[in-house]
Order: structure tokens, then sequence, then C-alpha cells
């Protein structure tokens, strides 16, 4: 177990080494091609960008705008989870239930992102329309991976339950509710980070009072493409944040891994 355990830090610790020398060469990359155009309003250099994520952060409106978003967010991402939860639930236990959503969830995942933000926009204002928009992009993905999760459960494992008389309580507590938190917990940072991308764009086309698609969206009409690109290292970094706060849930759920 031991050298299993070194063996594996040194290969983690490789790949950060090559994902840092990735990042350099690309940075590095950016610059000098920037530094050729000297154009900012094509691409900026680093420093420019740096120099508008300072204006940004310091700004009075900042802490404001990022809080409307990531509540926006998190609301469309919970509701999404408990109709998921619900639906999922009961299409395990009807099938006509999960025949009538199947072609809902097919057609909604294949509807494009830009389309599902215009209709928002017509039926809904455009306050709620970010939150619908979350919603109608997470929603189908956790649905699919919560009657997943329970249609893939051992048939066996059933049937020695109903053996042994185990009640309907207990078999929702022992077997059911392991297998959708196993899943849940799976794609909980991609969905959220998807939720998120979907808000912000649908802020920046229906522009609410507050929120970071609706900066994005001002420095677009104002063409200042540094302020663009820092309100993308601002959004990339929020990202790698939430992703990070859930590697601690991931270790413990997947305790095979260590």
């Amino acid at each position: 177990m031991k050298v299993f355990s070194i063996k594996e830090s040194k290969s983690q610790k490789k790949d950060q080494i090559d994902i840092v020398l990735s990042c350099a060469i690309l940075l590095f990359l950016w610059q000098i091609i920037a530094l050729k155009i000297d154009n900012d309003i094509y691409l900026p250099t680093i420093n420019q960008v740096l120099y508008s994520m300072k204006e940004i952060v310091f700004s009075s409106r900042f802490y404001l705008d990022v809080i409307f978003s990531i509540s926006r967010c998190l609301f469309s991402f919970f509701i999404a989870i408990i109709a998921a939860l619900t639906l999922g639930i009961i299409s395990y236990v009807s099938r006509f239930v999960r025949n009538f959503l199947k072609p809902i969830t097919v057609i909604t995942q294949s509807i494009p992102t830009m389309i599902v933000i215009v209709l928002s926009l017509i039926w809904f204002d455009k306050n709620n329309a970010p939150f619908i928009v979350g919603f109608a992009m997470v929603f189908p993905i956790l649905y699919d991976s919560i009657l997943d999760s329970t249609l893939s459960i051992d048939k066996e494992i059933l049937e020695m339950a109903d053996l042994y008389k185990i009640g309907l309580n207990n078999k929702i507590i022992k077997v059911y509710i392991p297998s959708i938190r196993f899943r849940l917990i799976s794609i909980l940072g991609s969905t959220f980070s998807l939720a998120l991308k979907v808000v912000i764009a649908g802020e920046v086309y229906g522009q609410p009072k507050y929120g970071m698609g609706t900066q994005i969206q001002l420095e677009k009409m104002n063409f200042n493409t540094p302020g663009i690109f820092a309100w993308i290292v601002i959004v990339v970094m929020i990202s790698f944040l939430l992703e990070y706060c859930q590697k601690p849930i991931l270790r413990r759920e997947f305790i095979w891994k260590r």
C-alpha cells in the first residue's frame, strides 16, 4: 500500500508540473501574440487584463455582481436538484411518467443554449430569465443521473432485501439513497459550473441590474476587450474555487481512491 501511495504521489506531482508548464507556455504565447498584434481591441496583453481586473475588483458594485450571479446559479441549481429528485423517483416507480418525460429531457438537452436564452427572455422578465436558463440546462442532466442511478441498482440486492423482509424505509436508506448520492456527487462540480456559465450567458443577453453577465455585455458595448478578458479570468477563478471546494466531498465519498 505504501509503495502504491508513493507512486501515486509522484504521478500527481508530475501531472501538476506538466499543468503548470502548459499554463506558462500558453501565457507566454498569449503575451507574444498580443504584443505582435499591438491592438487591445483584438487581443489585450496580460498586463492590460490584470489592470482591468484590479479596476473591476475594486469597483463599488463588483461584489454585488458576483453575489447576484452566484445566487441565481445556486437557486436554479437547487430547484433543479429538488425537481430532478422528485421526478426521478416518480419515474423509477412509474414507467408512464418515465416515458412521458423522456422526449422532454431529450429535446431540452438538444436545444442550443442560445435558443433557450432567447425564449426565456421572451417568456419571462430579464431578472428571472437567467434562473430559467440555468434550470433548463441543468435539470435534464440531474434527472437522467438520478433515474439511471436507481435503474442501475443490482436487482439481486433488491431481491435479497425482499427475501429477508427488509422494510421500505431501510431499503430506501441503505440501498436507494447511497446509489443516488454516489451518482449526484460525481457530477456535482461539473453541473454547477455549467449552471454558472449558462446563468452568466443569460445575464449577458438579459442584462439584469446586477450580474457578471451584465458587466461583460457593458464591456462589449464599450469595446473594452481587456475588461471582457478580466471577467473571463474572474469567472474561471470562481469555477476553480467551486471545484476545489467540492474535492473534500469527493474524497470522502470515493474513499476507495485514497
